[in-house]
C-alpha cells in the first residue's frame, strides 16, 4: 500500500505541473521550484517530487540544468505523437514561416540587399576567375565526354580526389565508397528516402537548417527535437528520447551547428556512435561547414568512430568553393547499395560539367591553398563583426564568437519577435534569418541568425549599427 501511495502521489504531482505547463501558467525557460521546497509544500518524500520530475523530463516539458536545478523546455504540443495512434501527425511549422522562408529566400539574388542572412561563402571570398579557368580546361580536356551522363555515383577520379581530401580528419575511403549527389541537401534526402516511412520518428537538432525541417515534413516523418547547447548534443536527452519513442534515425549537423555554430566535441561524437550503434539507429551525418574551422585543427566526425557502417556521412563544396555548382557527395557505409540505387532512381546521374570542372579545380592543388585563406577571412570577419554588435546591439543580448563557419545566433529577451525585426531590416535594404525558421516550434521566435559571410566594410558596419538601433526599439516597446 505503502508503494501504492507514493505511485499515485508522484503522478499527481507530475499532473499538476503539466497542466501548469500547458496553459502557460509555467513558461517556457522558466524555473521549476526546487526539489526541497516542493517536498515541504506537498509533503512528500524528496523521492517522490524527483520522481514526478523525472516524468516530466522524459515527456520532454522540463530539462534538468547542472547545478541550476529544473527548467520548462517544451509544451505538450511540442512533442511528437507515437506513431502507433491512428491519429498521429507529423509536426507541422507555425502558418507564416514558410511564408518567412520564401520572403527570405526572394532576398538571396536581390543585389540591392546587404546580405547577413545567407550561409555561404561571399562571392568576393572565392577564386572566380581560377573557377573559370577550371571550367575552361574541363570543356577542352574532356570535349565530348561532358555530353554524356556520368557514372550514377559519380565522376570516378572526383570521387578519388574527395575520398584524399576526406583524410584531413582520418577517412579512410575509396572511390567507390562515396556518391556525388546534387549539393548535401540531396544526400540528405536520399538518406532519409531509404532509411524510413512515412508516419516514422527521428530524431533531430532542436535547431537546425529550415530545409531539413521541410524534408522531414515532405516524407510524413515526425521529429523529436534533441536540445542543442554550447555544450553540444545533449546526449541524456537523446537516450531518453530513444527509450520513449520508436526512433529510426539520427540526422545531425556535427560541426559549426546552423544556425548556433556550435561544434560537439570530438568525444561526444565518439559517444553518439557508440549509443546509435548499439541501438542499430543510424546516423545521418551533415558535415557540411567542417571544413571552415578556425582552430589549428579540423574537427573530427561521427563518421571517424564508425566501426560497424552506421553513419551516413554527408557534405559537399558548396559551403567552401563553388555554392552554385551543387556538388555534394555522402558516404553511406553499410547502406550503400540502397543510397545508390535510390540515387538512380532519382536523378540518374549528376551533372557532369561541375564535377569536371572541381576535378580539375582539385587537381591542380588549388583547394587547400583556398581553404586556408577562406578560413582566415572568415576567422578575421567573425571578430570583426563580433565588435560590431557588442557595440551597436542593446545590452541583454546573448551570443558567442563560433569557432567556424558563418554564423551567430543572437538571443534577445524573450518576448522579442524577430519576425517585427526581419521585416524593418528588410524596408532598410538588410537581410537577416529570423529565429523560428530554424525550428517547428515557436520557441525561438527572440533569436536571429547572423552571417559574417561577407566581407568586413564600412557599409556592413553601418547595416549593422542600424540592425542594434532597430533592435533596441522593439526591445523598448
Amino acid at each position: 500500500m505503502v508503494t501504492s501511495s507514493k505511485i499515485f502521489r508522484y503522478d499527481q504531482i507530475a499532473k499538476q505541473l503539466e497542466d501548469s505547463i500547458l496553459n502557460n501558467i509555467l513558461k517556457v525557460g522558466e524555473k521549476l521550484p526546487s526539489v526541497r521546497f516542493m517536498s515541504k509544500q506537498q509533503q512528500v518524500s524528496a523521492t517522490t517530487i524527483f520522481k514526478a520530475y523525472y516524468q516530466l523530463e522524459a515527456k520532454g516539458l522540463i530539462e534538468a540544468r547542472p547545478k541550476s536545478g529544473y527548467y520548462v523546455k517544451f509544451r505538450h504540443e511540442e512533442r511528437p505523437t507515437p506513431v502507433n495512434k491512428s491519429n498521429s501527425q507529423p509536426s507541422v511549422k507555425s502558418v507564416n514561416t514558410n511564408e518567412i522562408i520564401q520572403e527570405l529566400e526572394e532576398l538571396r539574388n536581390s543585389e540591392n540587399i546587404i546580405k547577413l542572412s545567407s550561409a555561404v561563402p561571399s562571392p568576393k571570398l572565392l577564386p572566380i576567375a581560377k573557377l573559370n579557368k577550371s571550367v575552361v580546361e574541363a570543356l577542352r580536356d574532356e570535349k565530348n565526354l561532358l555530353l554524356k551522363y556520368t557514372h550514377p555515383q559519380g565522376n570516378h577520379e572526383l570521387r578519388r580526389m574527395l575520398a584524399q581530401q576526406l583524410m584531413n580528419w582520418g577517412g579512410n575511403f575509396t572511390p567507390e565508397d562515396l556518391v556525388i549527389t546534387a549539393g548535401c541537401m540531396e544526400a540528405l534526402n536520399i538518406s532519409l528516402m531509404i532509411l524510413t516511412q512515412p508516419g516514422d520518428v527521428i530524431a533531430i537538432d532542436e535547431l537546425t537548417y529550415f530545409s531539413i525541417h521541410q524534408a522531414v515534413e515532405r516524407l510524413g516523418l515526425k521529429a523529436v527535437s534533441i536540445p542543442v547547447t554550447a555544450n553540444g548534443l545533449n546526449l541524456d536527452f537523446l537516450r531518453k528520447a530513444i527509450d520513449q519513442y520508436p526512433i529510426k534515425v539520427g540526422l545531425f549537423v556535427t560541426n559549426f551547428h546552423n544556425p548556433t555554430g556550435t561544434c560537439l566535441p570530438d568525444l561526444q561524437k565518439k559517444e553518439l556512435v557508440e549509443l546509435m550503434t548499439a541501438k542499430q539507429i543510424p546516423i545521418i551525418e551533415d558535415d557540411i561547414y567542417g571544413e571552415l574551422y578556425f582552430g589549428k585543427s579540423r574537427p573530427s566526425t561521427c563518421k571517424y568512430y564508425d566501426t560497424e557502417g552506421w553513419v551516413l556521412y554527408c557534405s559537399s563544396l558548396s559551403k567552401t568553393i563553388a555554392p552554385g555548382y551543387r556538388i555534394g557527395y555522402c558516404q553511406p557505409g553499410r547502406f550503400l547499395e540502397q543510397f545508390a540505387h535510390q540515387k538512380r532512381i532519382l536523378s540518374l546521374s549528376t551533372s557532369s560539367l561541375p564535377q569536371a570542372a572541381l576535378l580539375n579545380f582539385l587537381k591542380k592543388g588549388r583547394y587547400d591553398f583556398h581553404l586556408r585563406k577562406l578560413r582566415k577571412a572568415l576567422h578575421t570577419q567573425a571578430l570583426r563583426y563580433s565588435q560590431c554588435i557588442l557595440q551597436y546591439f542593446p545590452v541583454g543580448i546573448y551570443f558567442s564568437v563560433p569557432e567556424g563557419g558563418f554564423n551567430f545566433w543572437i538571443e534577445f529577451p524573450k518576448g522579442f519577435d524577430s519576425y517585427k525585426l526581419f521585416k524593418a531590416a528588410k524596408h532598410q535594404q538588410i537581410s537577416i534569418a529570423p529565429g523560428q525558421i530554424f525550428s517547428v516550434e515557436p520557441t525561438f521566435r527572440h533569436c536571429v541568425r547572423l552571417s559574417f559571410a561577407e566581407p568586413f566594410t564600412e557599409e556592413i558596419e553601418a547595416s549593422i549599427k542600424r540592425l542594434g538601433e532597430l533592435a533596441e526599439q522593439f526591445m523598448n516597446n
